[in-house]
């Protein structure tokens, strides 16, 4: 006796093929993650155009730098949509600027991910422009490990293990020379959420000034946001703490403890990682707090007012040779000191950066290339 033949199920490789048709319409509508992409380096030893040293009451050599630093929301669709007119607005303005003489000296943008964004250092007419980690860097240093467990439970569909689709969005721009110019990626594991989906990380180098007898040191990071990340506090806020580790052991290989810097990125919602490492630990590490005014006051880690007043913070540190000293500080298109043009405020900041006049200025004059 013959058995009846089983009917043929169609709707599980109708499902499927429907699913890869989804997902190959998805994967061509990607931004390219390295079209955005703009690197520049002034020529050496090119100081033409450079804030002027002054003379100080006390007779030290200074030099006033003004800093902007700006999270410009320079996402991608499908991400995001209708960024192009504002981005195009925030070019404009800091362009103008420049052209009026007004500065700012040093630009440090973050979620500068597209063409669009990364224009607005090319526009202003920076002599050097340099970008953080490349959609494909990986990191060369050791990662932080991950706590029992962490890596396995990470999910595709919160953008965790399915690799990297933009670069870091990081930018350093002024018309200083750069030195000792390097960055690095956070470890595969260590994010959280959508936040994987770009290859965040940090970027170092050091800028010397004219007559100084130690450049100045630069560090910026952008480490994993909270909510925006779509998966559990608890797992946001572990990534923000190792990422936190791996800044630095960053920080351990190019700037000695000791070393003069201003340092800019995640310090907005005082965070895992901000109440441990390095800067934490660091008692002459201070932030950049709002006085009277637009008078800027040094404030330590744990001033919970100073996190606060400016959803972006910047920190420095002096030391023996460089004093680094906040004259100002303004919170810019807010709504209310201009339209807003961005997720997150616009920090203006002017910096004092002194030094003792008879000191061995930095010889012989350094050929400022990056690497």
């Amino acid at each position: 006796m013959d058995r009846a033949e089983r009917p043929v199920r169609r709707w599980p490789w109708i499902a499927a093929a429907v699913l890869l048709g989804l997902v190959a319409a998805v994967w061509a509508v990607l931004p390219d993650g390295k079209a955005a992409r703009v690197e520049r380096h002034a020529a050496c030893g090119d100081l033409a155009g450079l804030p002027r040293v002054e003379r100080l009451a006390d007779g030290r050599s200074a030099m006033r730098l003004r800093v902007l630093q700006w999270n410009v929301e320079g996402l991608p669709w499908p991400i995001r949509s209708g960024r192009k007119e504002k981005l195009a607005h925030i070019a404009d303005w800091i362009a103008k600027r420049r052209a009026a003489g007004l500065g700012p000296d040093i630009l440090i943008l973050h979620k500068a991910f597209t063409p669009e964004a990364s224009r607005i250092a090319v526009a202003a007419g920076f002599r050097t422009i340099l970008p953080g980690p490349a959609r494909d860097q990986r990191r060369e240093l050791a990662a932080a490990p991950p706590p029992a467990g962490y890596a396995d439970a990470a999910r595709w569909w919160k953008g965790e293990h399915v690799g990297k689709w933009l670069d870091g969005g990081l930018y350093v721009a002024t018309d200083l020379p750069a030195m000792g110019v390097v960055s690095t990626a956070f470890g595969r594991d260590s994010c959280a959420g959508y936040d994987c989906l770009s290859n965040k990380g940090a970027q170092f180098l050091a800028l010397p000034l004219p007559g100084a007898p130690e450049p100045l040191a630069i560090f910026n990071t952008h480490r994993n946001s909270r909510e925006p990340a779509k998966v559990g506090i608890a797992r946001a806020e572990t990534a923000h703490m190792l990422q936190t580790k791996e800044n630095d052991a960053f920080l351990t290989g190019f700037a000695a403890s000791d070393t003069a810097m201003i340092a800019a990125g995640d310090f907005n919602n005082y965070r895992a990682g901000d109440r441990s490492g390095r800067f934490a630990a660091d008692p002459a590490f201070r932030l950049v707090g709002k006085g009277a005014g637009f008078a800027a006051r040094p404030a330590p880690m744990t001033d919970h007012a100073a996190w606060k007043q400016a959803y972006d913070l910047i920190g420095y540190r002096s030391n023996d040779r460089l004093r680094v000293e906040p004259l100002s500080v303004a919170t810019l298109f807010d709504g209310k000191h201009g339209p807003r043009l961005s997720d997150h405020d616009a920090q203006y900041i002017v910096f004092r950066i002194s030094w003792r006049s008879d000191a061995q200025p930095l010889a012989p004059p350094p050929c400022f290339k990056g690497k």
